[in-house]
């Protein structure tokens, strides 16, 4: 089984998310493809964000608005990070998805804020890492 780091960040909107997590994808990670899975549709902003801001990540980001067994078995030699942006309920079914596939790379969940039923501290503590604006946050800490 190859490694795959959980990580969680809380979002008031999708730009919120987009900022965060490509902040954190460029200045962190290198050599890794990019999928944006979104509860709506907003892969047009996405894009317009990371053409005025993120143009180092523009040919590595891939969005997907459907969910298979098997996303990424083409790509066995690949390091992913899916970001997951939504609701707990959308986050949960996706990473569930997720947990079937073999890849190594990062899952970085981005719960909408205003749409969490659950504390804070126990989506946290379900995941390796916490990321805000800042940048990375070992759980430790919060």
């Amino acid at each position: 089984m190859k490694n795959k780091t959980k990580m969680c960040c809380f979002t008031v909107n999708y730009t919120h998310a987009c900022i965060i997590v490509n902040n954190f994808i460029t200045n962190e990670l290198s050599n890794v493809k990019i999928v944006y899975i979104n509860e709506k549709s907003e892969s047009k902003k996405l894009k317009t964000i990371v053409s005025k801001f993120y143009t180092e990540l523009e040919d590595k980001i891939f969005f997907t608005e459907w969910l298979d067994e098997n996303i990424i078995n083409d790509y066995e030699d690949e390091k992913f990070v899916f970001v997951v942006k939504g609701k707990e309920k959308f986050i949960d079914n996706v990473n569930k998805f997720l947990d079937l596939n073999d890849f190594s790379g990062y899952v970085i969940n981005c719960y909408d804020i205003f749409e969490t039923s659950k504390k804070i501290s126990d989506i946290v503590n379900k995941h390796d890492y916490y990321v805000n604006t800042e940048g990375i946050v070992i759980k430790e800490k919060i």
